[in-house]
C-alpha cells in the first residue's frame, strides 16, 4: 500500500511524464490484495438490526493532489450512478465479486457540470472479482458507473484524483453527481438525468487499519 500512496503522489501532483506514471500505478494496484489494506472482515457481515448502512466508507489517505479510499459493499447493497468530474481513477477489487456497469460522455464532460441531463454511451457491464486487473476510468471514458455487489458482499479499493471538493475554475468545488437512467437515445446513446442524491444509498465510517 505504501508503494501505491507514494506512485499516486508521483502521478497526480504534476503531469511530468503522467502516462507512464499512471502505468505503474495500475500494475500496482493490479496486485493489490485484502491483506495489503488489513480489510477488517467485520465489516462484510450484515449487522444486527435494520438501521445499517449498505456501503461502509474507509478513508486511507486524502490530500490536494488525490485520495485513496476503500468501499466496503454489504450483501445486496451498490453504488449508484454517479460521476467524477475531469477525474482520474484506478479501482481495484479485493474481496468478493461486483459488477461495474460503466457510462462514457459523448460531449464535453465540463457540461455536465452544470446541465441537469447528459447523454452517455453504454460501456457494457462487466463482473469483476478480486483477481482481476484494475478498472480504470478517465475524465471522458467509464466516468460514470454503478457499483453492485454480487453473491454475497464485496470491497474495493479507488484512486481518484484530483479529490472530490477541489477546485474546478471556473465553476467551483468538484461535485459528486447521482443519476438515473432515461430513455435510451439509440443502440449504444443513453440519456441520464441529475438528482440531488439517492434515498437508498449512505454510509457509515470506518477506520483504516493498514499501513
Amino acid at each position: 500500500m505504501e508503494a501505491i500512496k507514494r506512485q499516486a503522489l508521483a502521478t497526480f501532483r504534476n503531469h511530468n511524464g503522467f502516462e507512464e506514471n499512471l502505468s505503474v500505478l495500475i500494475s500496482l494496484m493490479n496486485k493489490l490484495t485484502s491483506n495489503d489494506v488489513n480489510l477488517d472482515h467485520r465489516l462484510l457481515n450484515n449487522p444486527v438490526g435494520n438501521n445499517w448502512a449498505p456501503v461502509t466508507y474507509v478513508g486511507i489517505l486524502d490530500n490536494e493532489h488525490f485520495t485513496i479510499s476503500m468501499f466496503v459493499l454489504r450483501q445486496g447493497s451498490k453504488l449508484p450512478l454517479h460521476d467524477h468530474p475531469l477525474m482520474h481513477g484506478v479501482c481495484k477489487v479485493v474481496h468478493g465479486k461486483v459488477r461495474m456497469r460503466n457510462f462514457s460522455f459523448i460531449g464535453d464532460p465540463l457540461s455536465t457540470l452544470v446541465e441537469g441531463t447528459v447523454m452517455v454511451t453504454r460501456d457494457g457491464d462487466r463482473e469483476v472479482t478480486a483477481t482481476d486487473p484494475a478498472v480504470v476510468l478517465s475524465p471522458t471514458r467509464g466516468n460514470i458507473h454503478e457499483i453492485s455487489a454480487l453473491d454475497g458482499p464485496a470491497a474495493f479499493v479507488d484512486v481518484l484524483a484530483p479529490p472530490y471538493k477541489s477546485l474546478i475554475v471556473g465553476y467551483g468545488p468538484r461535485p459528486c453527481h447521482y443519476y438515473l437512467e432515461l430513455d435510451s437515445e439509440g443502440e449504444d446513446a443513453q440519456k441520464l438525468i441529475k438528482i440531488a442524491d439517492h434515498p437508498e444509498y449512505w454510509t457509515d465510517i470506518a477506520p483504516y487499519l493498514g499501513p
